[in-house]
């Protein structure tokens, strides 16, 4: 059955410019290669049928694959990436460029962004600088092998599959779809992810453009800390401790009114026994 526009589908694929590989999906074919590009996940990508996101001619070739069918498809420059403009050609004095791109290492081949912009460093000669603003395969006939790994039917497939389209995770994650409310337990990334609340509405979006739900709600879920057994044991050995208290609390009380009642006795004895020391002397000295 032909695929089309609007079908959600995973795709796997090898793209080559001159028998150059340029981008694959399959780890192997990478490897064989010598082109794997570190912390990339090798794995099917994503695609809406006619949702332009693949250049034109794959995109149209699509329409006509067979699900498991490996199929391969020349595609002229005017389908891909379209032809080289001479007009995205700029070139610049060093000391401009130096301003520009104060980071740059000044290699031809480097990749730059000035202002915005995209570019290549393609050539410098003495006090110029020639930056090429065309895509890198522009002008360039692309082959292309791909394989319809799958269609998406299921309601919560085509969800998750959407979201990790817009929103790329490792992470597996919950959904459930209940009369037309889909509701999405987000990945724990997206807690502390910046990205995600731009992505957030690519999200909403692309659900609403290729699914019947009606409205999407996003959980997040927290933890609580649960009380440990030594501080309940603690709390026991406390309330133990507490009942015994009172006992030895009188005992101390009467301590200290056995002590008070002593200082005070020998208090008194000790200003007796100075006022008549005292008293004897004044008579001493009337004699």
């Amino acid at each position: 059955m032909a695929l089309k526009d609007g079908d959600i589908i995973t795709l796997d694929y090898e793209g080559r410019t001159e028998g150059v590989l340029f981008d694959t999906t399959l780890e192997k074919v990478a490897k064989k290669e010598d082109a794997i590009v570190e912390n990339r996940v090798y794995a099917p990508i994503t695609v809406v049928v006619g949702d332009g996101r693949l250049v034109p001619g794959l995109e149209n070739d699509l329409k006509k694959a067979k699900v498991g069918k490996l199929t391969e498809v020349k595609i002229a420059p005017e389908d891909a990436y379209g032809p080289r403009d001479t007009k995205l050609i700029e070139t610049m004095s060093v000391s401009k460029f130096r301003r520009l791109c104060p980071n740059a290492k000044g290699f031809v081949g480097e990749e730059i962004n000035i202002e915005g912009k995209v570019g290549i460093l393609a050539n410098v000669y003495g006090s110029r600088i020639r930056v090429d603003f065309n895509p890198g395969l522009a002008g360039k006939e692309l082959t292309f092998k791909y394989t319809v790994t799958s269609t998406i039917k299921k309601v919560d497939e085509k969800i998750k599959a959407l979201f990790n389209m817009e929103y790329p995770s490792d992470e597996d994650f919950d959904i459930g779809v209940n009369k037309g409310v889909a509701s999405i337990k987000l990945p724990e990334r997206t807690k502390f992810d910046i990205n995600w609340f731009q992505a957030k509405y690519r999200v909403v979006a692309a659900i609403r453009k290729h699914t019947d739900v009606t409205d999407i709600e996003f959980l997040e879920h927290y933890e609580g800390t649960k009380p440990e057994a030594k501080k309940e044991e603690k709390k026991k050995a406390s309330k133990k401790a507490s009942k015994k208290t009172p006992k030895k609390s009188k005992k101390s009380n009467w301590l200290l009114i056995i002590n008070s009642l002593y200082f005070r006795t020998a208090l008194l004895y000790s200003l007796s026994f100075m006022a008549s020391n005292f008293l004897r002397w004044d008579k001493w000295k009337k004699k």
